[in-house]
């Protein structure tokens, strides 16, 4: 039955959004009929442009975004929901790259149609260096289309579903070629010949094949080349993936030319998951991967901004493979197909019957913004499903909020519309399948503006609902939960409240719940302590008799509860065991509209406004609290930084001030610090050991923490505590529950850190710590003096994981390093004694800085030497092993004359404490030497080289490994003073010796090896060189990989080699060879 001719905008049920203007065109042929899309008018604030008419027998909408992606589509759809609040379904119409063989039995041709049975965001997550975590908890995930879509989809996927489907796709797609041709558009949606319909395999790139200056390579493409044909860059037809459903050559000669005879090859139909990111897909390969991990058959960009905010079908069609190869040859004939597609699948929809006025009243659009609510331009009234009538008279309504309007709450208009959608009170809620909730609770963290959201909502409500009531329960412990319920019951009058012995919580419940009593919001705020309300056992006998907190909240159609607290796992149960909406920190804009309000100040510009927010984590009471100050001192913003960046404890301060602000409790404490101390302390109360792991994180860089590390002061602490409670050895089966009850607490620990918002999860076994959550933490530490035990099980914690700083150890030391850094800092200013876990770790993290030839070396050798010399003394082997570490770093690092100044200090003490002529002494003369040597003072260093040789000659023979080390010091410097015949009999020895007694494969001989070649290079004999250097170059690669420092020395000596021959193309290979590996070991 067609629906009768609209009179206003609530008669749209139906709602179609295109992307592209060639998405439009095609659909807005595909209308039965239109009328001007002005005479309706729509709600204020609502940019979009509307396209009304009918198609089939439905009053439908047409919407063009201002531009593609999410963001667009999902602003549009909002305000397509405020100004059409009675649409019930809506299609995201158009074009999209397909996934060509989603499985093994299943082709997709250009032109198919896809439609959606879900949608992934295959782009949401975190990028790590290693990997990308895609995002897959319940409230980062798009939800299951609504139950009524779900029973379509489930018929459409029918044989006899999709029959009756693909009949009536070719005649809609006539029509509306009919039609354009009638507009004098006979070619525009015409379907190109089959020989257009070219698949590459995926790793088989667009780029130029034969072009040599350009920057195209084996996984790049250049500028040119991506707005090039497939014919201007030659690409190779024997890297085509043959279609089985694509026609016979004989049949395709005859299909070269384009064709508006759908009925030959119409599109077939594919229904599965659409994977809906920000970027258009244009990779074969990370296409087939993001379609095998996700299990999706088509690529679009705007799902993900309609699917969680209407009721929605994705019907699109494919123009491309979602490659580099791609190109808009197809978009026509695909927008054409998807809106004939559309119209199909609106014809088989099976729409209820629209309810009528006295049911399901008009509803005026309402602001988004809760402090200025407009006029409504119909009388209001409650939503309801069934029409009730009461011969008693309803009660006047009631606002008991201790609070009056906060006029400068600004922005989260998505937490508030979506606590009104959850609820039930949005203008647009007429979703099928989905009830409103009775209560939806806020978590956060302290300080971040969930009561500030509550009231703001408490007074939206009281506007939109005149006729209803507002109660306010402050829940931060029992007491004042029953006194907020006694003063509801006083002055709301609620009968037998004045008797004795009464219990007024399940007297104001059941007030509540009676339906006499009307529509109302109960706010609970602060409802942290999930003992108050689920006590574990009643502390005394009348407790029992009493209702228990938890069971006195109204539960009841007519109600809404609304619940504020810091701790999710509270929120979780007091919400009925529905997630809560996670209160985050407010975005740049919000940040810089609050400072603009509460300085009074326009001119406060969004950079001043970062300047700011950044150091306070873009809290909302942090940010109350440093306007405060402003206004009451008369700084800048500017000022206030450099007051806050002067150290930790000026930011403490800061943060710890009072200040008087509306909507905050007088029992709460305004300062950020003093309310998070209330959380600390519920921490405290509800799982020691979730405090103690609190108190430890606070010392490790703040990102990215490991798992192990909290697992491994767990297992220490829990096996601590069982010998000092049993000095009996553990036996098997006690060490396996030993093992299950650490893994229990390191689990109940993290999950309530993560409650609280202290911590969030990072990636696998991995944990972010908030910023000022961490300074605030070592502030408590410092107070209680506990700071050097924490700092202290912190430094042994990683010292215990960091590894010896070789090459082989580097992705582990990099991952680590932050921690170690940080530990390494703390551990300076905290803890009193030193420790030898403060200077071994020390030393390798000098180590690892050393081996990427890095200048932080010095300084971690430095304090590592500092610290032995304090444990066991200046002169000890330990710390003069160190500072011979430093000296060689300075050497590294081109300090050379504080290299010469240690080394000569060194071999004074050696001299002073050894026997003469020991390895130790020599090895200092031999440090002596190198620096000389640099320092190009080399009349000083050769008798020194010729000693250390002649020594270790004597001592240990000609074919000792510390003998040839000796010669190298020799050649070297005959090298470096031009006697580069000496220095080539020299090396030529010390690499056949070392070949022979270390081994072709030692680093040793290849550093030998490498000398030699640079000596024939300097002789210009390269044919002599070339050989060594490839040889080198063989052996470290396959033995040290790649990208190893040594490696890419020798690609250096290689293509320096090419460079004086000549040999161009092969010098070209190298450089970028080199490049490659210096890229790849960076990125470890």
């Amino acid at each position: 039955m067609t629906s009768p001719r609209p009179s206003r905008r609530t008669d749209f049920t139906v709602a179609l959004i295109c992307a592209l203007p060639i998405e439009f065109d095609a659909v807005a042929l595909a209308f039965d009929e239109t009328w001007p899309g002005n005479q309706f008018g729509k709600a204020s604030g609502d940019y979009n442009a509307y396209t009304l008419g009918r198609m089939g027998s439905q009053n439908t909408v047409l919407v063009l975004l201002h531009k593609m992606g999410k963001s667009s589509a999902a602003s549009a759809t909002t305000s397509l929901r405020h100004s059409f609040p009675s649409i019930i379904l809506a299609f995201l119409c158009g074009v999209c790259g397909g996934v060509p063989n989603p499985s093994r039995d299943v082709e997709i041709r250009l032109g198919d149609v896809i439609i959606s049975e879900n949608v992934v965001q295959y782009d949401y997550g975190r990028q790590y260096p290693s990997k990308f975590a895609h995002k897959t908890t319940v409230s980062d995930t798009l939800g299951m289309p609504v139950k009524e879509i779900r029973s379509f989809l489930a018929h459409l996927k029918t044989d006899f579903g999709l029959s009756e489907l693909r009949d009536q796709i070719p005649n809609m797609m006539e029509q509306i070629q009919r039609k354009a041709v009638a507009n004098g558009h006979w070619s525009k949606y015409l379907r190109p010949g089959s020989h257009t319909d070219v698949l590459f395999r995926a790793n088989y790139l667009h780029r130029h094949q034969h072009k040599r200056d350009c920057s195209c390579g084996k996984e790049t493409i250049c500028d040119e080349a991506i707005n090039a044909s497939c014919a201007d860059l030659q690409c190779d037809p024997a890297y085509y993936v043959l279609r089985r459903r694509l026609s016979s050559r004989v049949e395709e000669k005859s299909d070269r030319q384009a064709t508006s005879d759908t009925s030959k090859s119409p599109p077939e139909v594919f229904l599965g998951t659409v994977g809906s990111g920000d970027t258009v897909m244009k990779s074969g390969e990370h296409r087939d991967m993001m379609a095998q991990q996700h299990g999706i058959i088509a690529f679009e960009m705007e799902g993900a901004g309609v699917w969680d905010e209407i009721p929605c079908i994705i019907v699109k069609s494919v123009c491309d493979y979602a490659d580099s190869h791609k190109n808009k040859k197809l978009q026509g004939f695909a927008a054409m197909a998807a809106a004939s597609a559309t119209k199909a699948v609106l014809n088989m929809y099976n729409f209820a019957t629209a309810p009528t006025a006295s049911i399901v009243p008009t509803i005026p659009t309402l602001p988004t913004a809760p402090t200025a609510p407009t006029a409504p331009t119909a009388p209001t009234a409650p939503i309801a499903t069934t029409a009730v009538s009461h011969t008693t008279e309803t009660p006047s309504p009631a606002f008991i909020v201790p609070y009056n309007e906060n006029p400068d709450f600004v922005g989260r208009s998505e937490i508030l519309e979506r606590v009104k959608d959850l609820f039930g009170h949005s203008d647009t809620y007429h979703r099928p399948g989905s009830r409103p909730r009775s209560r939806v609770a806020l978590h956060g963290l302290g300080g971040v503006g969930k009561t500030q959201i509550a009231l703001a909502y408490c007074y939206w409500f009281k506007e939109r609902f005149q006729d209803a009531s507002v109660f306010w329960i402050h829940a931060s412990n029992v007491e004042r939960f029953q006194k907020a319920f006694s003063d509801i019951a006083r002055e709301c009058e609620v009968p037998g409240h004045s008797k004795e012995e009464v219990d007024i919580l399940l007297l104001v419940k059941k007030w509540l719940e009676n339906k006499q009593r009307g529509r109302w919001l109960l706010v609970i705020d602060n409802a942290d302590d999930t003992e108050v309300f689920f006590p574990v056992k009643p502390i005394v006998e009348a407790d029992c008799r009493a209702t228990s907190i938890g069971h006195s909240i109204p539960e009841c159609s007519h109600g809404s509860v609304l619940i504020t607290t810091r701790n999710k796992q509270a929120g979780l149960k007091l919400g009925l065991g529905k997630p809560p909406i996670e209160v985050e920190k407010m975005t740049e804009s919000e940040t810089t509209q609050l400072l603009r309000t509460l300085l009074e100040d326009e001119s406060v510009t969004p950079a001043e406004a970062s300047l700011l927010s950044s150091r306070l984590e873009n809290l909302p009471l942090a940010l109350a609290q440093a306007t405060s100050f402003i206004l009451e001192n008369s700084i800048s913003i500017k000022e206030y930084v450099g007051l806050l960046d002067k150290s930790d404890s000026s930011m403490f301060d800061h943060l710890s001030e009072p200040f008087e602000a509306v909507g905050r409790d007088t029992e709460t404490p305004h300062a950020l610090t003093a309310t998070w101390a209330i959380s600390f302390k519920h921490i405290e109360k509800q799982k020691p050991m979730a405090s103690d792991v609190l108190y430890l994180m606070s010392f490790f860089d703040r990102q990215a923490i490991p798992k192990q590390f909290i697992w491994d002061y767990c297992h220490e602490t829990l096996e601590n505590a069982l010998y000092s409670d049993d000095d009996s050895e553990l036996g098997e089966d006690s060490e396996n529950d030993f093992q299950i009850d650490t893994d229990l607490e390191v689990t109940q620990a993290l999950g309530l850190l993560q409650a609280f918002s202290f911590i969030s999860k990072a990636g696998d076994d991995l944990f972010d710590m908030h910023r000022l959550v961490q300074l605030v933490t070592r502030k408590q530490l410092a107070d209680r003096g506990a700071m050097s035990d924490f700092a202290t099980k912190a430094l042994k914690i990683v010292r215990k994981v960091f590894p010896l700083g070789t090459h082989e150890n580097r992705v582990l030391s990099l991952q680590l390093l932050p921690h170690a850094l940080a530990v390494l800092e703390h551990s300076e200013v905290t803890i009193e004694k030193p420790l030898r876990e403060d200077a071994w770790l020390s030393r390798e993290v000098g180590e690892y800085f050393y081996r990427r030839r890095q200048y932080e070396a010095a300084k971690h050798f430095l304090w590592a030497a500092d610290l032995y010399s304090k444990l066991f003394g200046p002169e000890h082997d330990t710390t003069l092993t160190v500072l011979c570490d430093l000296a060689h770093t300075y050497m590294r690092i081109d300090r050379t004359e504080e290299a010469l100044e240690l080394a000569l200090k060194l071999l004074e003490a050696d001299q002073r404490l050894r026997p003469k002529d020991t390895a130790t002494i020599l090895t200092d003369k031999r440090l002596t030497a190198n620096a000389l040597a640099s320092l190009g003072r080399f009349g000083e260093a050769e008798p020194l080289y010729l000693e250390v040789w002649s020594n270790r000659k004597e001592i240990l023979g000609e074919e000792h490994p510390s003998t040839l080390t000796a010669v190298d010091g020799v050649a070297s410097l005959y090298k470096s003073t031009g006697r580069l015949k000496e220095a080539q009999e020299l090396s030529k020895g010390t690499v056949e010796l070392s070949k022979r007694v270390m081994g072709e494969e030692r680093p040793a001989t290849w550093k030998r090896m490498r000398r030699l070649s640079k000596i024939y290079t300097e002789q210009g004999n390269y044919d002599q060189a070339e050989p060594l250097v490839l040889e080198t170059l063989e052996a470290r690669s396959r033995v040290l990989g790649e990208s190893h420092p040594d490696t890419i020395s020798s690609l250096k000596d290689l293509c320096d080699i090419y460079c004086q021959m000549g040999r161009v193309e092969e010098k070209q290979r190298m450089d970028r060879r080199i490049l490659e590996a210096e890229w790849a070991d960076w990125s470890m």
